[in-house]
């Protein structure tokens, strides 16, 4: 049976993943999902910044207590971005991909993102998801989209999040219960860019080749002109090469 997550709800925060780490650090039970209208200092991968219209887009933070080492928690992240990925399929009938590591693409636009911090034996999932926004900046409006756009329909935030919250737990007790092998097979399933021929920033370091998906551990594998496929554990981007 899944976790029924306890909801703490804010108007207006920096972000939900700081509130959520520092009452992990506090010793919080796994299971509580912080929410927000609106962040004034969210963020993505990277250091890089997440956008928000306030009340128009799924804000929350959850929680989760895996009895797993530290290395594996980035697994935490095909986890979250599965069950989104599932969820806009059950929920609003969208056809998604995901994009290694964690971006949840509509056409080749990001509608979604996920974002994993460590807080002691806690980890803390940040996921983002543009709901009721029409328009974006000048500078997102070719990589940016949200449900309203997408479907033509505007949503009732606060009830999608609960919805999209439940199932971000049920799929997290999915890997508790059996391991990460099936989540990555069904995360396989989604996942943007195999067989496209990439650009792989790491660590001031570019790498060009063509997808060829992930291995069991969830790292990319990235083969180049000469044949040899690379594995990549981490990188700063992932684009499609000019």
């Amino acid at each position: 049976m899944a976790t029924d997550p306890r909801f703490r709800h804010f108007e207006i925060v920096g972000s939900t993943n700081d509130i959520a780490l520092e009452l992990a650090r506090l010793g919080e039970p796994e299971g509580l999902v912080i929410t927000a209208d609106s962040q004034t200092d969210g963020r993505g991968r990277r250091g890089r910044v997440w956008h928000d219209e306030p009340g128009q887009s799924i804000i929350m933070s959850a929680i989760l207590r895996p009895a797993i080492p530290a290395s594996e928690m980035p697994k935490l992240s095909f986890v979250a971005s599965l069950a989104v990925a599932e969820w806009l399929g059950a929920e609003c009938g969208l056809d998604c991909a995901l994009k290694w590591p964690n971006d949840v693409l509509v056409g080749n636009r990001k509608l979604a993102g996920i974002l994993i911090e460590l807080a002691g034996a806690a980890a803390v999932a940040g996921i983002g998801v543009n709901v009721n926004q029409r328009r974006f900046s000048d500078d997102l409006t070719d990589s940016a989209t949200s449900l309203a756009i997408e479907t033509g329909q505007s949503y009732d935030v606060p009830a999608l999040t609960k919805s999209l919250a439940g199932h971000v737990f049920a799929v997290y007790e999915r890997f508790l219960a059996s391991g990460f092998e099936g989540i990555l097979a069904d995360w396989r399933k989604y996942m943007w860019g195999v067989g496209t021929r990439v650009e792989v920033l790491a660590e001031g370091r570019s790498l060009n080749g063509i997808i060829r998906g992930v291995d069991e551990s969830g790292a990319l594998l990235v083969e180049d002109a000469s044949g040899r496929v690379h594995t990549v554990h981490s990188a700063d981007a992932v684009r499609t090469a000019r």
